[in-house]
C-alpha cells in the first residue's frame, strides 16, 4: 500500500507542476523525495522501482517523448538512471539517518536538509553530464559551458529539492518509522547482501545503456554537409514568449542546427511541450502549440523571428548560424 501511495503522489505531483506550469523550471522534487521516503520506510526491492514508474508514467501523462524522434530524447536515459543511482545511495544511509529523524527537531532538519542537497546536487550532475554527452562536443570547454547553462535550474531544483525533503519527507518519515511492525524492521534489516543484488543490477544496466545511447548516436551527432563539413553552431539563443509566461535559452552551442530542432531541445530541457505538423506543400514543419498555448486563440499563432526579423521560411527549413537568436512570439500575423 505504501509503494502504490508514494508512487501516485509521485505521478500526480510532477504531472500537475509541469503540465500546470506551476514553477519556473519543470522539476522532480515530488519524486525525489518519494523515493527517499520509499528507501527509509520499505524494502529496497520495492522502493528502487518509485521513481522509475513515477517518472515514465508522468512522461507519458504530461505528453514527454521519451526515447524516440529527436535524440535529445534519449535524455530520459540519464534521468531515470539518475534516479535510480540516489536510490540505491540512500539505502546505505538510511539505518544511519532513521535514528536521527523519528522526531522533529533542530538536528533531525539540518539532516534531511543535507541529505535532500547531496542528492539533488549528485542528481544535476550526472543529468547535466547527460546533456553534454548526447548533444554537446565531448570537450571539456563544452562540458563547463553545459554545467553553466545549467546553474538557473541546479539552484531552483536545490532550493525546491530541500524544501520538500524539510516539510513533506520529514513528516512522513518521522510519523510512519516510529510505527513500523517488528515484522516491517525485520524485512528491512535482514539479508540486506541478498536484497541489493537486483538493484545494483538495475543500477548498473541503467548506467551502461545512458552511456551506450550516446556512443550509438555519436556517429550522427554532427550532420555532414558541404563535402562532408560537419554543421555545429555556436552561441545561439532561443526566447519562447507566451502570453503568461517566457522561457530563455542563452548561449547554447549545439548539433541542432534548424530553427525547429533548437525549440525541440528547449522544450526537453525546460520540460514543455512542441506539437507540430508537416506541411508537403511547404516541405516543412509548422509549430501549433507550445506548452499550452494553441494557434488560433484570440487570432493569435506562434511565429518566430531569427535576430528580430520574422522568418518566411518554415521552422524546419531554417539553418542557423553563429550567434543567431530567435524568438517565438504568440501573436497576431500581419496578414490578419
Amino acid at each position: 500500500m505504501g509503494f502504490g501511495l508514494l508512487t501516485l503522489s509521485a505521478i500526480v505531483g510532477r504531472y500537475l507542476l509541469v503540465s500546470k506550469s506551476i514553477q519556473p523550471f519543470p522539476n522532480f522534487e515530488v519524486v525525489t523525495v518519494a523515493a527517499f521516503i520509499g528507501i527509509m520506510l520499505l524494502d529496497i526491492r520495492i522502493a528502487m522501482f518509485i521513481p522509475l514508474i513515477s517518472m515514465i508514467c508522468s512522461d507519458v501523462l504530461i505528453g514527454n517523448p521519451i526515447f524516440v524522434g529527436e535524440k535529445m530524447n534519449q535524455i530520459v536515459l540519464f534521468t531515470y538512471s539518475g534516479f535510480a543511482m540516489i536510490t540505491f545511495l540512500s539505502f546505505f544511509i538510511r539505518n544511519k539517518v532513521k535514528p536521527w529523524v523519528k522526531s522533529i527537531n533542530i538536528r533531525s532538519i539540518s539532516c534531511v536538509a543535507g541529505i535532500g542537497a547531496f542528492l539533488v546536487v549528485f542528481y544535476d550532475i550526472w543529468t547535466n553530464f547527460g546533456w553534454w554527452y548526447l548533444l554537446y562536443p565531448h570537450t571539456a570547454k563544452d562540458l563547463f559551458t553545459v554545467y553553466v547553462l545549467g546553474l538557473p535550474f541546479m539552484l531552483y531544483h536545490l532550493i525546491s529539492g530541500v524544501t520538500t525533503f524539510i516539510f513533506i519527507g520529514l513528516p512522513v518519515i518521522s510519523y510512519f518509522s516510529t510505527r513500523q511492525t517488528s515484522h516491517e524492521n525485520e524485512l528491512i534489516n535482514t539479508s540486506w547482501k541478498r536484497k541489493v543484488a537486483a538493484p545494483v543490477i538495475l543500477t548498473i544496466l541503467l548506467v551502461v545503456i545512458s552511456l551506450a545511447s550516446g556512443c550509438l548516436s555519436s556517429s550522427n551527432l554532427y550532420p555532414e554537409k558541404h563535402g562532408g563539413v560537419k554543421e555545429l553552431v555556436e552561441n545561439v539563443s532561443l526566447r519562447v514568449i507566451a502570453p503568461n509566461w517566457n522561457i530563455s535559452y542563452n548561449n547554447v552551442t549545439t548539433v541542432n542546427n534548424t530553427v525547429y530542432d533548437l525549440l525541440l531541445e528547449c522544450a526537453d530541457r525546460f520540460n514543455f511541450t512542441v506539437k507540430a505538423s508537416y506541411w508537403p506543400s511547404y516541405s516543412s514543419v509548422f509549430v501549433e502549440s507550445v506548452g499550452e498555448v494553441e494557434n488560433g486563440e484570440n487570432n493569435r499563432f506562434w511565429q518566430y523571428y531569427v535576430n528580430g526579423k520574422y522568418a518566411s521560411v518554415g521552422c524546419s527549413k531554417y539553418c542557423l548560424h553563429d550567434n543567431d537568436v530567435v524568438e517565438w512570439k504568440f501573436e497576431q500575423p500581419a496578414w490578419s
